[in-house]
């Protein structure tokens, strides 16, 4: 009894697995059309690379996500707003985008944004980023 009492006393003292409570502040929405969508990406801006995503109402002005129990480390952040309520983000016939956007640090503006340059780190116990949405 004494030895499981020893383990269970270790298990207690043992540092809890790190996670942290990412909040993406979506800034500048037009509108209250559609939602807006929120990919926290590890490798690249291929959705199936982004372990962690959200979604919320749109409105205007800004939106917060919340996304919790995020393994602290570094990511880049992908967010648009889905305006005709078809789950992607929609281009026009040149290949860009047609409904508003935007990536950790405003990379892709002019341009493909640059993945590395997107780069943010999540802390514990939590990290806030502002990503201007047009």
């Amino acid at each position: 009894m004494r030895r499981a009492g020893c383990i269970l006393g270790l298990v207690l003292i043992a540092p809890a697995a790190q996670a942290a409570t990412l909040t993406i502040r979506a800034e500048g929405v037009a509108s209250a059309q559609g939602m807006i969508y929120a990919g926290v990406c590890d490798t690249s801006f291929d959705e199936r690379t982004c372990p962690y995503r959200d979604r919320e109402a749109a409105r205007p002005g800004t939106v917060e996500l919340r996304i919790r129990n995020v393994k602290p480390g570094s990511y880049s952040i992908a967010v648009f707003q889905d305006t005709n309520g078809n789950g992607k983000l929609d281009r026009n016939i040149l290949g860009l985008p047609s409904e508003p956007y935007g990536f950790s640090n405003d990379v892709g503006r002019r341009g493909p944004p640059n993945f590395e340059a997107a780069r943010i780190v999540v802390r514990e116990p939590s990290t806030t980023i502002v990503i201007p949405v047009r």
